[in-house]
């Protein structure tokens, strides 16, 4: 072939593109309701109020993660990563805080690992790759306070507390746990009214702060990066379901429009209540780590490291399995009662993240469900 019979075979597979790229782009989007669009309002007043009280942003984070994804979804990756450039340069500028920087990192590495998991077909796939990246998100940002302050992890916390006593929150938890926490014998409690209590709850609190982030700053990422985690997999996988397209998995349309084509999710998630975990997963990674972590328990001197293992793999999966199950459960009834069973299992999963005793119940049921498929008695029980 010759230059010029290329170049018209070029030119010819350029017109051909066009031609099917201009018949992409007018695949509609479906229109967003008054829910979605309400939320778009919403979520720069949380980044602001993460900004402006970093002690509070690990509450607002269950809300704003979702609503960035809702946003990748939507409008695909830029505009969401563009929010939390804009959440952390400011945040950083006018309001240092390590907390902030902790949060940004995370935040990115949520929600990337939530977009990553969404283009993968296998549940079970998904939920790792999400949780894995909020995980590391939180480590990563933690390695980089580290660095940043120059100082160990034990010490910016006992730091921290000292500087950020009069933020009301901090403030609130320290007088709480130095109120309501037995002190050693060698130490006197000064009461509120007296004289040094403010410099006595800051010690106090202080000198626990740096304890726990000495030993059990890997339980912490892993705790409260995994729950987000999960948090954000389940909103994705609902949010995914709710405005997947038949163009999801048109192939041509991932490769010419990506983020443009609904989001660029590739396929489109079973429900949650289908989300079960199969019984392999008992013995291949369940038992090993239960075993594994009473081991180094017995050992002694490895507890974080014991707590870290069963945290990981034990209760925080069990936790998930029961959420699909009950979200399984919710999906039985019909008409109203199925919009209220779903709205009791969304509470009882947030009680859960909240409440540690929640978290364990939960697991301790999953568990449950995981050795004896719960569900398929329950379906049996009501077809017979």
């Amino acid at each position: 072939m010759g230059i010029g019979e290329s170049i018209s075979a070029w030119r010819a597979a350029a017109r051909d593109n066009n031609t099917r790229f201009a018949t992409y782009r007018r695949i509609p989007q479906r229109k967003p309701s008054a829910y979605e669009v309400a939320a778009y309002f919403v979520l720069p007043a949380l980044l602001v109020a993460a900004g402006a009280m970093p002690s509070v942003a690990l509450f607002l984070m269950p809300a704003v993660l979702p609503l960035l994804y809702l946003l990748f979804r939507r409008f695909g990756a830029v505009l969401p990563f563009s929010c939390l450039l804009f959440y952390g340069l400011f945040s950083l500028v006018l309001n240092y805080d390590v907390l902030t920087v902790v949060y940004f990192v995370f935040s990115n590495c949520a929600l990337g690992g939530a977009i990553v998991s969404a283009q993968y077909k296998q549940y079970l796939l998904c939920m790792a790759v999400a949780v894995v990246a909020a995980v590391l998100g939180a480590i990563f940002g933690m390695v980089i306070v580290r660095a940043v302050e120059g100082k160990p992890l034990g010490e910016v916390a006992r730091e921290y507390v000292a500087a950020e006593y009069d933020d009301p929150f901090i403030g609130y938890i320290a007088r709480d746990y130095y109120e309501n926490t037995d002190i050693p014998p060698e130490m006197v409690r000064v009461k509120p009214n007296e004289d040094g209590y403010d410099a006595a709850v800051i010690e106090f609190f202080g000198e626990y702060a740096h304890d726990r982030f000495v030993v059990y700053a890997p339980y912490l990422c892993v705790h409260l990066g995994g729950l987000l985690g999960l948090v954000v997999y389940f909103v994705s996988a609902a949010v995914n379901r709710r405005t997947v397209s038949p163009y999801d998995d048109a192939s041509e349309c991932e490769v010419r429009l990506g983020s443009r084509c609904m989001g660029g999710v590739r396929f489109a998630p079973p429900p949650i209540g289908s989300m079960r975990f199969p019984r392999a997963y008992l013995w291949t990674v369940l038992l090993p780590a239960f075993v594994a972590s009473v081991i180094l328990d017995a050992v002694g001197g490895f507890d974080a490291l014991s707590a870290t293992l069963m945290h990981a793999f034990v209760t925080l999966p069990s936790a998930a399995a029961f959420f699909s199950l009950v979200m399984h459960m919710s999906s039985l009834f019909g008409g109203k009662k199925r919009i209220i069973a779903f709205a009791v299992s969304v509470i009882a999963g947030c009680c859960a993240v909240v409440f540690p005793i929640g978290l364990f119940v939960f697991s301790l049921l999953g568990l449950c469900d995981i050795i004896l498929n719960l569900r398929f008695w329950i379906d049996f029980l009501r077809t017979d």
